[in-house]
């Protein structure tokens, strides 16, 4: 975290480095109008996740994209256990801070250009943060409103589920829709800070201000639902993470990605000129399919998607126009994701070399689980509920069994699973033997000797909207539409691990301590 003194003093660093006319903006200083068309809105993604590159983004989007707004997503489901974590320590906290690193660069060019800024890194403290970052601006002169809008936070709300009687919950928070943000920048905001909400509702909210779509409009809705999925990932569609990645040109200054919307709906997915990346069918088209279930009917808290139809047309170079989107009314319900922890695990990578290291690798490591067995039942701790050893280099997860692997060099990767915490420092422990007390070819482990973290159990539900009290800048707000659908979405997955043991259990372990 970052305490005040803490945060003026970067601020001032990092403006001076990067801004060297921020301090002489004026107070007075009056924001100029928009220059784009009225009948169009350019939107500019610049973050898919808490920890995406914070060193060109917003600067690429705001002096090249000429953008109306600038969006950033930060929130993920263990993000918000993260944070979580931060205000247990710190209540004013519970923020991505990140967030202020990435404005400051931009800040007097947002003003210049009357862009504003729709953001979700409010994560647990939306609160905190718009006040955090308007005590700053006003510092250096910018003049700038900022919003909050918080409701998704249920923690406090006494909701308990019967799975999971008598555990305590981590986090419990509700992904909110568009229309509070609309309501926001309707207010005059020119930052917009929001704890949970659905990814795409960063894009559609300020679709839905500037062209004052109203909540029944469901087409429309679904086309700006549809124009925040693509973009919502930052950089994931134009050309990151892509099957053809051989064909992306110049990652090094990848172009973040632009939906350029209609009034209609209908818009064109762009990036920067003169940037890296490629904005094609396939980038596109690829983005499009993420995290979709059912792609009839992609449940979100304004609207019901049914993308079975969108046509995606490549209308030139980087430009891709995406139509065919078609809406129908909500559920009554918001979905909700819970966490809570579920016991400790801990995590090893360690290098082998030499001839036969699948082999030695995954006989060392199953070697040191067997050994540490013997010592918890002593103790009467209990085994470890799960244990999985992969070699990565030799094959395995392509099908290639450890006996038959020629690899010469292979990184040992193991996990392991216990309630108690104890039994895995044990394990940490007794990791390092296999240099000197068993198969040759143990080099190091990466980053020092494992530490045991917890586990962190998800576990969504729904929960119905009228319930839900939210507030934008602390004046209640009512969700307009009431026309809802009269079936419940898909009901959520069971509870799973939000930090997995990855990959697959083929090895037998039990059979290795009998």
């Amino acid at each position: 975290g970052i305490n005040a003194e803490y945060g003026k003093q970067w601020y001032q660093r990092r403006v001076r480095v990067t801004c060297p006319k921020w301090l002489a903006l004026s107070l007075s200083r009056q924001r100029s109008l928009s220059s784009s068309p009225s009948d169009n809105v350019r939107i500019g993604c610049f973050s898919g996740f808490w920890g995406d590159s914070c060193s060109f983004a917003t600067q690429q989007l705001v002096n090249k994209g000429n953008i109306d707004f600038l969006v950033g997503d930060y929130l993920a489901e263990v993000t918000m256990s993260i944070l979580a974590a931060m205000k247990k320590k710190r209540p004013e906290l519970g923020f991505c801070p990140d967030f202020f690193e990435h404005l400051a660069p931009v800040g007097p060019k947002i003003v210049d250009k009357n862009i504003k800024v729709v953001v979700n890194a409010g994560g647990l403290n939306p609160d905190a943060c718009a006040k955090r970052l308007g005590g700053l601006l006003q510092q250096f002169g910018l003049n700038l409103k900022v919003a909050s809008v918080v409701g998704d936070d249920l923690i406090n709300k006494g909701i308990e589920l019967p799975e999971i009687e008598g555990i305590p919950y981590n986090t419990m928070n509700c992904y909110l829709g568009a229309e509070p943000i609309a309501k926001a920048l309707d207010n005059g905001a020119d930052i917009v800070i929001t704890g949970r909400c659905v990814d795409s509702a960063l894009v559609l909210g300020p679709l839905i201000h500037k062209f004052g779509w109203n909540m029944q409009e469901f087409d429309k809705l679904a086309q700006g639902s549809l124009a925040g999925h693509l973009v919502e990932c930052g950089a994931q569609c134009t050309g990151g993470n892509f099957t053809d990645w051989h064909q992306v040109p110049d990652y090094s200054n990848v172009g973040f990605p632009i939906v350029d919307v209609q009034s209609d709906g209908v818009f064109k997915v762009t990036k920067p000129v003169k940037t890296g990346g490629l904005v094609s069918f396939g980038t596109v088209a690829e983005q499009m399919l993420y995290e979709i279930g059912d792609s009839q009917c992609y449940a979100l808290p304004d609207v019901n998607c049914d993308f079975a139809n969108v046509s995606i047309k490549e209308v030139g170079e980087n430009e891709v126009e995406v139509s065919g989107a078609v809406g129908k009314p909500p559920s009554s319900t918001y979905k909700v994701s819970a966490t809570y922890i579920d016991g400790y695990k801990a995590t090893s990578m360690a290098p082998m070399i030499g001839p036969k290291a699948a082999q030695k690798g995954h006989l060392n490591a199953m070697s040191t689980i067997k050994r540490c067995e013997k010592v918890f039942s002593k103790m009467g701790i209990g085994s470890f509920e799960e244990v999985n050893v992969e070699c990565l280099g030799s094959g395995s997860n392509y099908g290639k069994s450890i006996e038959s692997s020629d690899a010469k060099e292979v990184v040992v990767w193991t996990s392991v699973r216990h309630k108690n915490k104890t039994a895995l420092e044990l394990w940490a422990k007794e990791i390092a033997g296999a240099s000197t007390g068993m198969a040759p070819g143990f080099t190091t482990m990466v980053g020092g000797r494992p530490k045991p973290t917890p586990i962190l159990r998800y576990k969504p539900f729904f929960y119905p909207k009228e319930l839900v009290d939210i507030s934008v800048d602390d004046t209640e707000f009512k969700n307009s539409n009431t026309e809802f659908s009269p079936t419940q979405p898909q009901s959520p997955p069971e509870q799973h691990m939000l930090w997995p043991m990855r990959g697959n259990f083929h090895t037998d372990w039990r059979s290795w301590l009998s």
